[in-house]
């Protein structure tokens, strides 16, 4: 369970360019809940998630992340229990070593980490093993450089990587916006495949309104750092995108002003 209590986050505070990014804050995730995230730009979005995950320390407001307050502890405490997938595939791998040693470092986030002049048959055997259910081939190419990768290729070897130890939680910022329509199909029905199969909590964020309702368990705007939407159960399996903009214009008091968010309602 992931409780946001409140959390307030202001930049540039006292000056001319003084902006509320996180306005008090509060949500709660049961385990298993799978939330997208939606909202125009500027909205706070990937605000939140760089909260939950310790980038910065917050102005008020508290975290709890399956019973126990994280608020004050470090992104790198944090990065043992929470799974984190970038916009940018360059983002969550290290271009100049290969598959294998990536996996090794997913492998042992969390633990004391000692040096050894070889990867283990047993540990080779078993990113094999995981890589191959991922459909792509990247089993048969172990010791290829990730630099080397297409952006589909590693964004799923990082989205294997935050999940490799079952995360607490699964923090997804636009990992599919920057693929190609087919890999990113792929990439998320990765995503989905593995979200169930781990029954892990989640929070993804989007920029497509269709998406945000056929992904995941429930849905979440965000506007002006705040939370104006959440929608779950029957009404959010009864609704469309034209009711998503709509009753978003009704809570908000404003239009969808996103291009981005728009051209994905069309597309």
């Amino acid at each position: 369970m992931l409780e946001l209590i409140d959390i307030c986050k202001v930049f540039d505070k006292n000056t001319v360019n003084e902006k509320v990014a996180l306005d008090n804050v509060s949500l709660t995730l049961n385990n298993g809940d799978f939330v997208t995230m939606v909202g125009s730009n500027g909205a706070g979005k990937s605000t939140l998630l760089n909260a939950v995950a310790g980038m910065f320390p917050l102005d008020n407001g508290s975290i709890i992340l399956n019973g126990n307050e994280i608020t004050h502890l470090s992104e790198h405490q944090r990065a043992a229990m929470i799974g984190r997938v970038f916009q940018d595939p360059l983002t969550g791998t290290a271009a100049h070593m290969t598959v294998e040693e990536n996996l090794v470092m997913a492998w042992k986030r969390g633990q004391r980490r000692r040096l050894r002049r070889a990867i283990r048959f047993q540990e080779r055997a078993f990113f094999r093993e995981q890589l191959a259910g991922l459909g792509l081939g990247l089993e048969d190419r172990l010791t290829t450089k990730v630099g080397l990768l297409s952006g589909g290729q590693r964004q799923a070897l990082t989205l294997l990587m935050a999940t490799m130890r079952r995360p607490q939680l699964l923090l997804l910022d636009e990992h599919i916006a920057s693929l190609d329509p087919r890999t990113a199909e792929i990439v998320m029905d990765l995503t989905c495949r593995i979200v169930e199969e781990q029954q892990l909590t989640a929070i993804m964020v989007t920029h497509n309104l269709e998406q945000a309702l056929s992904a995941g368990t429930r849905t979440v705007m965000m506007h002006e750092g705040r939370i104006v939407l959440d929608i779950q159960g029957l009404e959010r399996r009864r609704m469309d995108v034209l009711d998503l903009m709509s009753l978003f214009e009704k809570n908000s008091g404003t239009k969808l002003s996103s291009d981005r968010v728009l051209l994905a309602a069309k597309a």
